[in-house]
């Protein structure tokens, strides 16, 4: 049963899956696929598996938002490029798994590749650069989830009607671009304001942020209400409370600008792992806590849509 076979792989066998598959990945989807797996962790999703009071666990986890995978199937993953390919790349997983179990000589990323190929000839794609990500993330939806509620969603792409019309190379070349100065920044030789884009969808979903600002409290500065969201968000559209590194509500995921961001300091680094959001050495890893990150240029990042302290249950993700 091909289920059986999912369940087989745990988060250490899935992080260098996922890592040897990235070099065959567009560049618009390698961060997003690094990002998605972060904000759903397997060992989040096997813990309240294994419990019989989902509830208590949640609060025990201090978990806020929605952190059920279950529920968001097909929008879980808006953010990556190949979320346009979505009803072919499901298609694709579903009739895997309806099919025979895998031979015992194919792997987890020759199984992708190949749900790859087909949902990119599904599509009318060249080749399978733009879906591989999305495969990757469908089947690790489907090991979390179960063929039973994976089924059940509707296999939509949610980025008809949104804003992600760009090409795949003017997307990327779009994150790694800085706003112009104007006339007097270029006169004085420094650039004093950037842009923090936090919803590619939305032509206003960005703000503006003074160069080597917080990002939280460049956020507090966008006034909209950003109160219908999964998660509290009082001031501006990151969730925030203690801006010290010690609730967790204000980590995201960064699609472009990395190196725009300051280096992680210790406090950050140690936080981060203790939440269950990253356990990472790299100085600019792809999550990040927006209340100790500073930003030197654009960014562009994805908000996730929970927050709790999973690290300490040694509930992380790799």
């Amino acid at each position: 049963m091909f289920e059986a076979f999912l369940t087989q792989h745990d988060t250490a066998t899935w992080a260098r899956t996922r890592e040897a598959l990235l070099p065959s990945m567009h560049e618009v989807d390698r961060d997003a696929t690094r990002i998605w797996f972060h904000f759903f962790p397997l060992a989040l999703a096997q813990a309240f598996a294994r419990t019989d009071n989902p509830d208590r666990l949640s609060q025990e986890l201090f978990l806020e938002g929605n952190y059920r995978l279950a529920e968001q199937c097909d929008t879980s993953h808006w953010f990556l490029y190949g979320h346009r390919y979505w009803p072919q790349v499901k298609a694709a997983i579903i009739a895997q798994a309806e099919s025979q179990s895998p031979s015992p000589r194919l792997d987890l990323p020759a199984i992708i590749r190949d749900i790859a190929g087909k949902a990119a000839s599904a599509a009318g794609l060249k080749d399978d650069t733009l879906v591989i990500g999305i495969a990757a993330v469908g089947l690790m939806s489907l090991q979390q989830v179960g063929l039973t509620a994976f089924r059940r969603s509707a296999g939509v792409n949610t980025t008809v009607s949104g804003g992600l019309t760009k090409a795949p190379a003017q997307i990327v070349a779009a994150r790694k671009r800085d706003d112009g100065q104007g006339l007097l920044g270029f006169l004085r030789g420094i650039k004093t304001e950037y842009s923090v884009t936090f919803d590619e969808r939305r032509a206003d979903g960005r703000f503006t942020l003074i160069n080597k600002q917080h990002m939280t409290t460049a956020a507090a500065t966008d006034k909209r209400d950003y109160s219908g969201g999964p998660r509290l968000c009082q001031e501006g559209p990151i969730p925030i409370r203690c801006r010290s590194a010690s609730c967790g509500s204000c980590w995201v995921g960064i699609l472009g600008g990395a190196g725009k961001l300051s280096d992680v300091e210790p406090l950050e680094a140690r936080r981060m792992r203790e939440f269950g959001y990253i356990n990472s050495t790299d100085s600019k890893p792809v999550i990040r806590l927006a209340c100790m990150a500073k930003a030197s240029g654009n960014v562009t990042l994805v908000i996730p849509p929970w927050n709790g302290i999973v690290g300490k249950a040694g509930l992380g993700g790799a």
